[in-house]
């Protein structure tokens, strides 16, 4: 379901996928080859969430723009993921069930499933607990297999309902 919100409206790219089982309401923008899945809710409002490039929002994600939110180009929002008026950079993975809130997640990073995100991280940083805190830096072939997996999430989303 796409629909307005006061006097916002989405505005998605043609090049966009998003499942008919997805909400996006208000002001959110989607750019060219994003995907947004199944029971995925965005929701923008006097702020924006601005949904970059080629980015996966996968099933059950939930985006609210407390603050105004941005997924920068290539990353994926996993599964049951939440985002609360925050900055997601490029080529980040935000792991299942992750709580991302009022932050700024740097490229090349990796949010562990379950983690609870509370203040800011530099790029190239693995992510985890609760509170998450750095663990270590993100391998060069974890940062190739974010690709890899965007590159299958975008194949397979052309078999999406829209």
């Amino acid at each position: 379901m796409i629909r307005s919100f006061n006097k916002w409206k989405p505005c998605i790219s043609d090049k966009a996928i998003v499942d008919e089982l997805a909400v996006i309401i208000g002001n959110v923008i989607v750019h060219d080859l994003a995907s947004i899945w199944p029971c995925a809710m965005i929701r923008g409002g006097k702020n924006a969430v601005v949904i970059e490039k080629n980015v996966a929002i996968m099933d059950r994600a939930f985006i609210e723009a407390h603050k105004k939110v941005v997924v920068e180009e290539g990353s994926i929002i996993s599964h049951a993921a939440i985002l609360h008026g925050s900055k997601i950079g490029k080529n980040v993975l935000i792991g299942i069930g992750a709580i991302v809130l009022e932050v700024s997640i740097g490229d090349n990073s990796i949010v562990a499933a379950g983690s609870v995100v509370t203040k800011n991280f530099d790029k190239n940083s693995f992510i985890a607990g609760i509170p998450a805190r750095r663990i270590r830096e993100v391998k060069k072939e974890e940062k190739e297999k974010i690709k890899e997996t965007l590159k299958e999430i975008r194949e397979n989303a052309k078999y999406l309902s829209v």
